[in-house]
Formats: C-alpha cells, sequence, structure tokens
C-alpha cells in the first residue's frame, strides 16, 4: 500500500440513509439473563457450517466487548458442540490452563497472572470459571483451551520435549540435550536479553531448527502413541517460531499471522475439535493486505490470521467484529511500566466505517454482512460495505491526545473482512482479576 492510502480517509457518504439501512436489517441483542440465543439466532446460523468462528473486538480492552465475547462462545459451546476455546496468547502459556480446565489442577488466579497483560483481566477469570465447570459437568465432553501466539516459549516447553526423548528414543536425549544447551531459557529476561544482546540470533534458528529436524525423525507408533509424536513436534514448532519471530520478523510482517492460523488448523486437524477464536479485528478479519496505523509505531501492512483460515476454509471460517461507538478502554501495556491503562476513545469520527453504525438508537445489535451483498441497497450502502473501510483498532499502543482518526486499519472491506457485526454504543474498561 502506498503512503497516500495511509491519510485520513474520506466521511462515508450519505451516513443517514446508511444508518437507514442498517436500523432496517439489524437484529437487537438484548442484555445477558434472559434467552442465550436471544439476538444471535443468525450467527448461529451463519456458524452451523463453520469448523472455526473468529471474534475480534476493535480493542482488547472492553469489559463490554469481552463479554459480548464470551456469550457467543457459550452459545457456540452449548448450542453447536464447539469443543476448543483459542486465544492469541502463547501456546506454552495456555497448556496450563488447559490442564486446569480438564482436572482443576492449579490456581485459576495464578494461571491468568501468566497469561498475557490484555488477558490478565477478571473477564477472562470468569470465562475460564464457566468452562472448568462445563468440564466437571461433561467429563466426557470436554472444552479444551489453547493459545496459538509464538512471543515466547517457556521452560516446560523444553522439559516435555526432553522428556519424551527420554522415555521414547534415550539414544537421542544426548543430542537433543546438545541443542537445548543453546537455546532453552534460563534467565527471565530471555525475550528482551535475546533481542537486545545476543549478536547471532540465526544460530538459535538453526538449533531450533535442527530440534524439529530430530524430533521428526524419532520413531513412532500408531495410534496414541503417534497422537502424543504429533504433539512434541507442535511444541517443537513453537519454539521454531518463536526464534523466527524474534530474528527475522521483529516488525508485525504477517508471519505471527500465518503461524496463528497454522496453530489454529493443526489444533482443529489434531483434535477434530470446532473452534471459538477469541481475537481481535486486526487478527480475525480476512483482510490478506491489511494496513493498519499505529502512532507512534508507525504503520503495519500484513496478511491477518483471518485472511489465512479463510483460504483454507472457505465459508468454514466464520468472521465475527466487535464494534463500539465511544468509551474508555485499557491499552498502552506495549510501554513501560507494561501495564494496562484506561485512556478515553472519543465518539466515531464521520471519516470511520462505524460512523453510520454509531448513529443507530438502542441496545446492541447484529448485523449479517455476508448476505447484505444481495440486498436491494442503495448505492451509498453499497459503498459502505463494499468500498475501502476505515474502521477503528485499539491493541497495545494508543495515545488519546492524538486525533480519534489516527489509529485505524484499512485495506479492504467491511464485507470482505466480516461476516457478521455486532455494535454497541458505550464500553468501560477491562477489569482487574481481583473482582472476580
Amino acid at each position: 500500500m502506498s503512503t497516500s492510502q495511509a491519510a485520513r480517509p474520506l466521511a462515508v457518504a450519505e451516513p443517514d440513509v446508511v444508518t437507514d439501512w442498517i436500523s432496517a436489517h439489524a437484529v437487537p441483542i438484548p442484555p445477558a439473563g434472559g434467552r442465550p440465543t436471544a439476538g444471535f439466532e443468525r450467527l448461529l446460523e451463519l456458524a452451523a457450517g463453520a469448523q472455526i468462528v473468529g471474534i475480534g473486538g476493535s480493542t482488547y480492552g472492553a469489559h463490554e466487548q469481552f463479554e459480548l465475547t464470551f456469550r457467543i462462545i457459550r452459545l457456540l459451546v452449548d448450542e453447536l458442540g464447539f469443543r476448543t476455546v483459542a486465544t492469541e496468547d502463547d501456546w506454552d502459556v495456555a497448556l496450563p490452563i488447559d490442564e486446569y480446565l480438564r482436572t482443576g489442577t492449579g490456581d485459576l488466579h495464578a494461571l491468568v497472572g501468566t497469561c498475557g497483560a490484555p488477558w490478565q483481566v477478571a473477564e477472562i477469570y470468569d470465562a475460564l470459571t464457566w468452562l472448568r465447570q462445563w468440564n466437571v459437568d461433561h467429563p466426557a465432553d470436554q472444552v479444551r483451551f489453547i493459545g496459538v501466539g509464538v512471543i515466547n516459549t517457556l521452560p516446560p516447553i523444553y522439559t516435555a520435549i526432553t522428556e519424551y526423548v527420554q522415555r521414547v528414543a534415550p539414544a537421542a536425549a544426548a543430542e537433543l540435550e546438545q541443542l537445548f544447551a543453546v537455546i532453552r531459557p534460563v534467565r527471565p529476561d530471555h525475550v528482551p536479553w535475546f533481542i537486545m544482546q545476543v549478536e547471532d540470533k540465526e544460530r538459535y534458528c538453526e538449533y531450533a531448527r535442527n530440534t524439529l529436524a530430530l524430533l521428526a525423525d524419532l520413531p513412532v507408533t500408531d495410534g496414541a502413541g503417534n497422537a502424543e509424536h504429533e504433539l512434541i513436534l507442535q511444541h517443537a514448532r513453537q519454539i521454531v517460531a518463536f526464534y523466527e519471530h524474534y530474528t527475522f520478523h521483529l516488525v508485525d510482517d504477517g508471519y505471527r499471522d500465518q503461524l496463528m492460523a497454522d496453530n489454529l488448523s493443526w489444533w482443529q486437524r489434531h483434535t477434530g475439535h470446532r473452534i471459538a477464536y477469541w481475537s481481535t479485528t486486526a487478527h480475525s478479519a480476512c483482510a490478506p493486505d491489511l494496513f493498519i496505523a499505529v502512532p507512534p509505531r508507525g504503520v503495519l501492512q500484513f496478511a491477518a490470521t483471518g485472511s489465512h483460515l479463510r483460504q483454507a476454509y472457505g465459508t468454514g471460517y466464520l468472521s465475527v467484529a466487535l464494534t463500539y461507538n465511544s468509551g474508555t478502554v485499557n491499552s498502552c501495556w506495549a510501554f513501560p511500566p507494561f501495564t494496562r491503562r484506561p485512556v478515553e476513545t472519543a465518539a466515531q469520527p464521520q471519516s470511520f466505517s462505524e460512523y453510520p453504525l454509531a448513529r443507530v438508537a438502542g441496545p446492541p445489535f447484529a448485523l449479517d454482512l455476508r448476505h447484505a451483498a444481495t440486498d436491494a441497497a442503495p448505492p451509498s450502502v453499497h459503498q459502505w460495505l463494499h468500498g475501502p473501510a476505515h474502521t477503528r483498532i485499539i491493541g497495545s499502543i494508543y495515545d488519546p491526545s492524538l486525533a480519534a482518526d489516527e489509529f485505524y486499519m484499512t485495506g479492504g472491506t467491511l464485507a470482505e473482512w466480516f461476516d457478521l457485526l455486532i455494535h454497541q454504543d458505550t464500553v468501560t474498561p477491562t477489569r482487574d482479576p481481583q473482582q472476580s
């Protein structure tokens, strides 16, 4: 995308006409506590044929968007038999959480404290509490939990691989230890140390790839033995991804999104589960050429995870977007002291695609975009759906002193990015886990 396309977008054409059309097609979503499926009927129809449903908020830091996300996840579990919940936290961070959900082992507050900053919140704690109770009530039909991120790999992954090799192929243990002696994390600041101090980073990548090759050559048996071996290989892929990410792809160039899609697809094949993917629009959108403006970091351009999933699954991947008008959200954990803090976000400017949505009065509502193209809509509506989209995105970096339209994503259309859109008026920050 050229630098000219990074300019602030033009105003939505005939916003009143677009708003009237949205009002005529929107389905109100009542507050939680009533009939669980009320307002979500279209979502359930669209998700009925999906293997993976990506639920992307426009921010990581809004209580109401997290709450809506989990309402959707509960429906997917209860009504459609989805049996895995995935987040963008790291693969190995999620493993002990999955163990807790299946067996009750561990302390949930402590486990939530190991998550990345956006997930160290009460909303995640409450969601995991519900999932644990589901598994207690359905011991033969449990819901699993995975992380598909590649930002870190922790020592327990290396321990699991070592113990596996010592058990099934002890002759290879010495060679494995020679590799791990170099790449195994041994210091609490492993990530910043590797980024800032290690000069020969490619050596670490080579050792990680050699580890994967060593494991791939190990003898395996059919049945459970083969499944265990596949899981060990998946652990090793995360080690490779970690070192390649920080060696070659430190700037968000799409490598991480490709790997997240690969992890989701691998898990879906490995388990046969249908997956609810708890994400943000920056990653869940079916956007092969996504462009994100993130002052003061600059601009990012990559193929989003959702675009890889759409290519792999077709309409078997369902993209759900959550948008809002204004309110306070948590952000800024990318800056020292690397913790969340609340920031005010202004009402949607007329240059954003959400502007006509924000003018619809009433409760949150759902809008089916997958079938909107067949509707006899005015030209301005077709332009809104199929013209260049500019939508709000607030991740780990946000400066409320800048203009509201400085932080946005573009590089596609609403109809391309999303199958279903859920909009609400105001939001509040995600909450500390101690509030659960």
